[in-house]
């Protein structure tokens, strides 16, 4: 069965102690929530740079270490050639029979004398066959809670790529006598994260089954503390550096986790002829431009290529390549 190679659990990527309390705290009680009335999906929303993948990461890794990850499933838009939509149900179909024996033997029977469930791409074909019919079939007893994360649901692919997957979390498949993800045994929670796209958001919108948490929510005044933390903990062995350049580049960062991230490193390779303060100087008197623009402006900024000006979503692609470029040659 295709298993998406690279989109698994990054055990690097966490929130430090004390940052993002709040939300992790939500998230932590919705995956205890064992009512009749609980929501099987959370879905994360907030635009690009806010930290979600570090929460979805930090929540998996504290799952993984009670036992209770399902599966990490992680888009990647670098990765869009490898469609990895077409896999993701075949991979946390895989992943669950890996972490019990009774699952594995369930799937292992669903494929048995099915060569077609092998390797097909048919998203809903997966999630009935090797998803929610073995589920059906597992007699699973324990009460623990299973977790599937799914990260970065935005960079699955375009809105065609994404429009079945879409229907499977929504809980509208319209053809009759298909599982819905209600049916779900009661334990299984799935965490989703993504920019809140109009597709997503109109499909996710007035589902009852999803609760949904916005980083838009948390208050200007956590963010602000939670990236003076950050930024202290990258650049407190900076020379010349301290509390109160710190709270400046907390306050510059209007909430972006990417945009601190990438200013703390920018600040600690100076090139030759200047000093760590005189980077910061230059940071932070640069033009980044409003809020919604403020990652092009910091990519702008490395790259020497202004981008402010395209917020569409091929500038959006610009900006995480020049990200990445930044990362290998800055």
């Amino acid at each position: 069965m295709p298993y998406a190679a690279g989109a698994g659990l990054d055990t690097t990527k966490q929130c430090l102690p004390g940052t993002r309390t709040d939300i992790l705290f939500q998230i932590t009680e919705w995956i205890y929530d064992s009512g009749d009335d609980a929501q099987c999906v959370l879905w994360l929303s907030g635009p690009a740079g806010t930290g979600k993948s570090t929460i979805a990461h930090t929540i998996a890794n504290w799952s993984n270490d009670l036992g209770w990850l399902g599966s990490c499933f992680c888009f990647d838009r670098d990765r869009e050639a490898a469609k990895r939509h077409e896999k993701m149900f075949s991979t946390i179909a895989r992943d669950l029979a890996d972490r019990d024996p009774e699952m594995r033997q369930t799937l292992v029977n669903a494929i048995e004398h099915a060569n077609v469930l092998k390797n097909t791409k048919d998203i809903t074909q997966q999630w009935c066959k090797l998803f929610m019919e073995p589920l059906k079939k597992y007699s699973g007893s324990s009460v623990e809670p299973v977790l599937i994360v799914i990260e970065a649901l935005d960079e699955s692919g375009g809105v065609k790529a994404r429009r079945n997957l879409l229907r499977i979390l929504a809980g509208t498949l319209e053809r009759e006598g298909l599982p819905q993800i209600t049916e779900l045994p009661s334990n299984f929670r799935i965490l989703v994260t993504s920019r809140a796209l109009p597709d997503i958001n109109d499909k996710f919108r007035d589902a009852p089954h999803i609760l949904r948490l916005s980083m838009d929510d948390i208050s200007d005044g956590d963010s602000k503390r939670d990236i003076r933390i950050f930024v202290s903990h990258e650049l407190k062995k900076v020379p010349g550096l301290g509390e109160k350049e710190f709270a400046v580049l907390a306050d510059e960062a209007y909430g972006l986790f990417e945009w601190a991230r990438f200013a703390c490193e920018y600040i600690q390779k100076p090139s030759a002829g200047s000093c760590a303060i005189e980077r910061f100087n230059t940071v932070v008197s640069y033009d980044h431009g409003e809020r919604t623009n403020l990652l092009y402006g910091m990519y702008s900024f490395i790259s020497g290529k202004d981008m402010r000006k395209d917020s569409t979503e091929i500038g959006y692609q610009r900006a995480l390549f020049y990200s990445y470029f930044a990362a290998l040659f800055f």
